[in-house]
């Protein structure tokens, strides 16, 4: 096993070597938002029905490659924590989406920054455009030059705009904070097992709106719902992760929204949906709910 790096914007991962469709050619060569863009209703909603995706892992994310095969990489997604994988979410990729580990900086103090807009110019050592890349997406910090970061890359020294890992809205405590980013989406199409800005099903805007704030969330909605501190309804506040749960909401958790105050809850809702505001109230959701979550402070 070695660890390597997702060397384009979006690595999409696949629960399988035969899952990507005709239709998928650019997932298979990072180009995401593209991908995403000209996709059409049904091929998204056959993403699910078909089980063709297991998750996506951003630009410089580390994965375990178990073995390769034909072009491809069995993987798992390391810092996507996942109970059935210890080292993280797992699936294929094709072995061109991955390039080495990154060099280790001699600097000990090196700062990790992660880009908290919704996507910024990645520049090469030559300060020459590189590709485009997503919020949430990771670097080790290696030096700041007038408004520019100097970032490590698996292609070497890179930079970013400053200006880019400074969150574009904040609220009055890192609750708030998580509603007002995840209001930017409203509108962005559902995507299945996506957890970048070009698209989010409901447990990767979660866990993308926590990783752009440095708190690590499984990358599941039943796997949220296990950690974190329990909320009890009367003290639910914005921020706080609502759970849904067939039986019930005694069964299998399937489904996650972040509570925004006033009974109502922000999501990605659903396979051919947007990302919206539901009420608590909704004959959909009221049957099902399982709990509350909360992972900030």
């Amino acid at each position: 096993m070695e660890i390597k790096r997702v060397i384009v914007p979006v690595a999409t991962i696949w629960t399988s070597k035969d899952a990507p469709r005709k239709e998928d050619q650019l997932a298979l060569t990072g180009d995401v938002k593209k991908w995403v863009s000209e996709m059409s209703l049904e091929s998204s909603i056959d993403l699910a029905d078909g089980n063709r995706l297991a998750t996506q892992a951003l630009f410089n994310d580390q994965v375990l490659v178990d073995y390769t095969e034909g072009g491809w990489a069995k993987v798992s997604v390391l810092g996507q924590p996942d109970d059935k994988s210890l080292d993280g979410y797992s699936g294929w990729v094709p072995t061109k989406l991955l390039g080495p580990e990154a060099l280790t900086s001699v600097n000990k103090t090196t700062a990790e920054v992660k880009v908290a807009v919704k996507s910024t110019t990645l520049f090469d050592a030559q300060k020459q455009p590189l590709m485009d890349i997503s919020m949430g997406t990771t670097f080790k910090q290696i030096a700041e030059e007038d408004n520019l970061l100097k970032v490590q890359t698996p292609f070497g020294s890179g930079f970013i705009q400053a200006d880019s890992i400074k969150l574009p809205v904040v609220g009055g405590n890192v609750g708030e904070t998580i509603v007002k980013m995840a209001e930017q989406y409203m509108g962005l199409r559902y995507l299945w097992a996506g957890i970048s800005s070009y698209g989010f099903d409901c447990s990767g805007l979660t866990y993308n709106l926590h990783r752009v704030l440095g708190i690590q969330i499984p990358r599941d909605a039943d796997d949220q719902s296990q950690n974190g501190m329990p909320v009890s309804p009367e003290e639910l506040l914005p921020g706080d992760l609502l759970f849904f749960a067939y039986d019930h909401g005694t069964g299998y958790v399937h489904h996650v929204g972040i509570y925004m105050g006033n009974g109502q809850m922000i999501q990605s809702r659903t396979i051919g949906k947007n990302i919206d505001i539901g009420t608590l109230t909704e004959m959909r959701y009221a049957p099902e709910l399982e709990g509350a979550r909360r992972y900030w402070r």
